[in-house]
């Protein structure tokens, strides 16, 4: 489907407005539909559009710009003030393309009711809140039911600056819709305990939790034994079927500090079950990320972390380790939160749950 999204300005002109058609523009993308964005600013872009620049919206440049598309969003221009002879030619073209779908989106209502009558506007109406919805009905007269909420989305990478790789490996891995990620930064050797860290996570599995787990580190190619050690790890994800709940990064991509920082911002708690630590650092990053810290009781851990981490001893079976996790990250309001945000406003449910049918409506 072809669809195009207007708006008196695109990025790099910096807005609410300006924000949500850019992340709308791209998810429609990645599901297919080819995107066109029309904006009055020169130099717009925005990734995986069609960028149309139509200076002061001359009808002639618009019906270029529209040909071919199926459906027409038009982003907060009916219903605000601003340029209304452009807004004017947009319901204009409303009238005249009737095989065309125009849909009024509005982010903000404040012209009054004379004057958006006087548009003869031929569109549906789409408001990004119940609360908006309100107004606009109210203000502008038109029946509630005449007009649908399609709340506007968050790109969860975006917000928190990760890179490519990561965001990338969160999105082909599904880590922003699971119950429970845990960060594991590591070197694929021995004293660092990998085996505990994926027998916890098959644990908590078991106990029915989506859980996740993130192994930053991979297998030296210059020493036979982490070769080795990457083997046995292996070989454990495979008999615990923990393929898509235990993840070695560092098979994937080189994590560099930029990814690293990434992965912290996607997890729920640090794991960190190390036989031997000379200090601990993780135990401080994972402060300045403000995360729960579940690690063993090592000495290095207890002189890092005192007692702001959650300890386990080494012998602790990993069901017994598994129960306490869940049971303290239950009580983290700010990671429930965290996840409940993503899967309820990320970018990939929006479209799925309103983008979709109301394109499929049509």
């Amino acid at each position: 489907m072809r669809i195009a999204l207007v708006h008196y300005a695109a990025p790099p002109v910096i807005g609410g407005v300006e924000r949500v058609l850019e992340q709308q523009a791209q998810i429609l993308a990645m599901h297919g539909h080819e995107v066109v964005v029309v904006s009055g600013n020169k130099g717009a872009k925005v990734q995986g559009a069609i960028m149309e620049y139509a200076p002061n919206f001359y009808i002639k440049r618009l019906r270029s710009a529209f040909t071919g598309c199926d459906v027409i969003m038009v982003h907060n221009m009916f219903t605000m003030p601003f340029a209304w002879d452009c807004t004017q030619t947009l319901a204009e073209l409303s009238r005249e393309m009737t095989g065309t779908r125009f849909i009024n989106w509005v982010h903000d209502v404040d012209v009054p009711k004379d004057t958006f009558d006087a548009l003869q506007l031929r569109a549906e109406h789409i408001a990004v809140s119940e609360v908006r919805r309100g107004e606009f009905c109210q203000k502008l007269g038109i029946a509630k039911t005449k007009c649908k909420v399609v709340p506007n989305g968050i790109n969860a990478g975006a917000t928190l600056g990760l890179t490519k790789n990561v965001s990338a490996f969160a999105s082909r891995h599904s880590i922003f819709e699971r119950e429970m990620v845990l960060f594991h930064p590591s070197r694929i050797v021995a004293r660092k305990n990998i085996e505990l860290t994926i027998e916890t996570t098959a644990a908590l599995c078991k106990m029915g939790i989506d859980a996740v787990s993130i192994v930053t580190g991979a297998a030296d190619p210059h020493r036979p034994e982490s070769q080795e050690y990457a083997a046995k790890i292996n070989a454990l994800i495979h008999k615990k079927k923990a393929e898509e709940h235990v993840l070695l990064a560092g098979q994937r991509f080189e994590a560099s500090d930029e990814d690293v920082r990434g992965f912290y911002d996607l997890s729920d708690a640090l794991f960190f079950p190390s036989k031997v630590e000379g200090f601990g650092l993780p135990l401080l990053e994972a402060a300045q990320h403000r995360l729960t810290v579940f690690c063993s009781d090592i000495p290095a851990h207890k002189e890092v972390a005192g007692k702001h981490a959650e300890y386990f001893v080494l012998t602790e079976k990993p069901d017994a380790i598994a129960a306490r996790i869940a049971k303290a990250l239950k009580k983290d309001a700010f990671g429930a939160r965290k996840r409940e945000v993503v899967r309820q406003f990320s970018w990939e449910r929006i479209y799925k749950d309103y983008l979709e049918p109301l394109l499929k409506a049509g």
